[in-house]
């Protein structure tokens, strides 16, 4: 079978990566960055839901992740009124400790750093080229072989896989050929868009006795939705080693459509306003403001972000196919895009295995089977975290009585076998593995 080539070395191309070498299958991963491992300083936090855990404990990853992580037992929502001189009152709590019991697996919260990390111990050095941006894909039609291109020169040739994220370059480059030819659909020719900017950080170790969030073994989340002329909802999250991960996002005054290419140059402004802003406001901790938990957070870790969301129906052509963020950009509810591009992941991975074992049947229509398998479940993911993310960040008096009437009078067990259907039925392994009992 010919080459596999990973453009992206984040997350979901990492997971591809350990799947293809647990299948012995010829792969390459190209990586823009020059240094592979993450500072553990800094990044976001990420969700690990019961719905990836089977294949994550398959793949021999989930015993090192359960030592690194903290499990997820509640999220408390606040609200509060800037300048009203009151603390944040809870209006409600969504409950994850059912799932232990229903489904043997909890939710687990981590930081992005800590997992990359973990994830690359398991990819072999030789397989991961660093310094490596794709500059172009090139493919004469679809029965043709396809060339990676990179700015340095170097060519690629095999089965491309985009996992390059939502600014994916692999898409770029795929989407202008098929414009160009009249096949790329009206609606693939849209940039992706955000409607919130988010300021996130972590802070260093906290002081157990002045952060009564940090002392249970479970992770204490709370979301904190604070109303006034500078709006905005924060997250805060206990993770291990006594740290809390915290996410700002503000609402925008308009849709804002993404540039083709991710500018970093104006973050360190961004952070600087944002902080600024937002400093003499109330944090989700009792007594604690927005600027001390900047002051806790490690200088020069903070990062500000858009929130873009998207869908693209168009995911393969030929022998280039799209993952993750990549094709579906789901704003970070309860870890979607990671636990999205991890099923990506097995599915491709599953494809390919079946076409390494019987390579008679046109490579091109199981890319296709990949694709229709994903799409569904993909766009609804996109849909519903984005619904969830409205809820818990929804300013005036709608948005307070919808979140009260969600989170107080929708019966829980309601919830959990909505939780179920999720997280169960979908609940996917890597089919040259042998099966884990769930």
């Amino acid at each position: 079978m010919e080459k596999v080539v990973v453009v992206g070395g984040g997350l979901g191309g990492l997971v591809l990566a350990i799947l293809l070498e647990k299948a012995s299958l010829e792969y390459v991963v190209l990586e823009r960055s020059d240094v592979a491992k993450m500072p553990i300083e800094g990044g976001g936090v990420i969700t690990i839901t019961p719905q990836i855990q089977p294949l994550l404990q398959q793949l021999g990853l989930l015993d090192a992740l359960q030592r690194i992580a903290k499990p997820l037992s509640r999220i408390s929502v606040l609200e509060v009124n800037q300048g009203s001189g009151h603390q944040p009152k809870v209006v409600g709590t969504i409950d994850n400790v059912f799932s232990d019991t229903m489904y043997n697996y909890r939710s687990l919260v981590i930081s992005r750093p800590e997992l990359y990390n973990h994830l690359l111990e398991h990819v072999p050095p030789e397989k991961l080229l660093l310094g490596k941006q794709v500059q172009n894909v090139e493919q004469h039609n679809s029965d043709s072989v396809a060339t990676c291109i990179c700015t340095d020169g170097s060519r690629y040739q095999g089965i491309i896989v985009g996992a390059d994220g939502a600014y994916s370059s692999v898409r770029q480059s795929l989407y202008r050929q098929l414009k160009d030819n009249g096949l790329l659909a009206a609606h693939d020719q849209r940039p992706l868009q955000y409607r919130y900017r988010a300021l996130v950080g972590m802070t260093n170790p906290l002081d157990p006795n002045q952060f009564a969030m940090i002392t249970s073994e479970d992770s204490d989340t709370r979301v904190m939705i604070s109303h006034g002329d500078s709006p905005f909802t924060i997250w805060c999250v206990a993770m291990t080693q006594n740290r809390v991960c915290w996410m700002l996002d503000e609402p925008l005054k308009e849709t804002v459509d993404c540039p083709e290419v991710e500018d970093w140059s104006m973050m360190p402004q961004a952070v600087q306003e944002m902080c600024h802003r937002y400093r003499a406001m109330q944090s989700p901790l009792e007594g604690v403001l927005m600027g001390t938990l900047f002051d806790l957070t490690p200088a020069g870790t903070m990062g500000s972000l858009s929130r873009e969301e998207g869908f693209f129906t168009t995911w393969t052509h030929g022998r280039v196919v799209l993952m993750g963020d990549a094709c579906h950009k789901a704003i970070p509810y309860g870890g979607q895009p990671f636990v999205q591009s991890v099923l990506d992941a097995v599915i491709l991975a599953n494809t390919l295995y079946a076409h390494a074992q019987e390579p008679s049947r046109d490579i091109v229509a199981r890319l296709r089977s990949y694709e229709s398998k994903r799409r569904v479940n993909a766009k609804g993911a996109v849909h519903i975290s984005c619904r969830f993310w409205r809820l818990l960040s929804r300013q005036g008096r709608i948005g307070r009585l919808v979140r009260y009437l969600a989170l107080n009078f929708v019966p829980r067990i309601l919830l959990q076998w909505l939780w179920g259907q999720v997280n169960h039925r979908r609940r996917l392994q890597a089919e040259f593995l042998p099966r884990v009992e769930i």
